[in-house]
């Protein structure tokens, strides 16, 4: 009986542990997530996924950039965002990687690294503010 009791509790102690890594690994900030999706929005030329990710405030700024990129071919290449700073409900993001546009035959890439996102929490959403 004993061998029982102590391969239930190994059993249940490597699932628990299975279960942290797991939440750990996906554990990426909800405001870095939001402003990948904000970015894939961008290339995909998604403009109601693009707007919904964007501040009221910082929406025409936002919608400047998108249409720049409406009449070319793009796409992302190595997108990695994360939380760098986090104050309450606001965050910043920084982001990895690249956006390549193609103009004609000619390619021009855009570095993501040369910004940074604010993102602030409303009504339960992580928003792009500001870049």
């Amino acid at each position: 009986m004993g061998t029982i009791n102590m391969r239930i509790i190994w059993l249940f102690g490597l699932l628990t542990l299975v279960g942290f890594s797991t939440t750990c690994s996906s554990g990426k900030h909800p405001a870095a997530k939001s402003v990948e999706v904000f970015l894939q929005a961008l290339v995909a030329r998604d403009e109601a996924r693009f707007v919904a990710r964007t501040c009221q405030e910082f929406e025409s700024d936002a919608l400047l950039e998108f249409d720049s990129f409406s009449m070319v071919k793009t796409r992302l290449e190595g997108l990695d965002c994360q939380a760098v700073k986090e104050d309450g409900d606001n965050a910043t993001v920084a982001c990895k990687g690249k956006i390549v546009a193609t103009y004609g035959l000619e390619d021009q890439t855009f570095e993501l690294e040369e910004r940074a996102y604010q993102v602030t929490k409303r009504g339960g959403e992580w928003l792009v503010c500001g870049s």
